[in-house]
């Protein structure tokens, strides 16, 4: 028996394409988020060390430690304090996972040949795969290269990856043409009112 050709045949393939957008997205934002709250924490203790100058609280004095001769490494880096607690998983894997998803994305769409929605096309870099997020991951402007920006039809949207620097120009004007088939109706239908007339 041959498959059904409705609308659901492909349904488990474009449920898969929409999980692996929405992961990418959400490792992307997971990276973005984590980084701002560093920064704020970074400036908090800048403010807090600028604001106070006790003698001995918070210097950078290294006391050695004798330690058992079977003490390992790390026992050496916990005695004298110098281990950075890391409470939260990984961060630094988060945008090269988003990647990858965006990549096995990519190539799904392809080997099956299912065509993206226009948004999810547009929502990430073709060349690095990085997911574009505007002010983060890419600036975005529009250009008219009229004389003088003369034709407002000719503006364009200019998106820049930051990461590797590809542009990508999408055209912005409304009354854009009619493609071929639209015009040979619009032809019938034209020669059709005259026949009728």
């Amino acid at each position: 028996m041959a498959k059904g050709k409705g609308k659901n045949v492909n349904s488990h393939l474009r449920a898969r394409l929409d999980y692996l957008h929405k992961a990418a997205a959400y490792l992307h934002s997971t990276t973005i988020a984590s980084k701002q709250q560093q920064t704020q924490q970074s400036k908090t203790e800048n403010n807090a060390s600028d604001g106070k100058c006790e003698v001995g609280a918070g210097s950078n004095r290294t006391v050695p430690q004798i330690l058992s001769p079977g003490s390992t490494a790390v026992a050496v880096e916990e005695a004298s304090g110098s281990v950075n607690q890391k409470q939260e998983p990984n961060l630094d894997r988060l945008p090269n996972l988003s990647r990858a998803y965006i990549s096995q994305l990519r190539g799904i769409s392809l080997k099956t040949q299912l065509r993206l929605p226009q948004e999810v096309k547009r929502s990430f870099c073709k060349r690095c795969d990085t997911l574009l997020v505007p002010g983060v991951s890419c600036m975005r402007e529009i250009r008219n290269t009229s004389r003088e920006g003369k034709k407002p039809w000719a503006d364009v949207r200019v998106v820049r990856c930051t990461t590797c620097g590809t542009e990508k120009q999408y055209p912005q004007a409304e009354n854009r043409s009619k493609k071929l088939a639209e015009r040979k109706k619009e032809q019938e239908q034209r020669g059709r009112q005259i026949a009728e007339t």
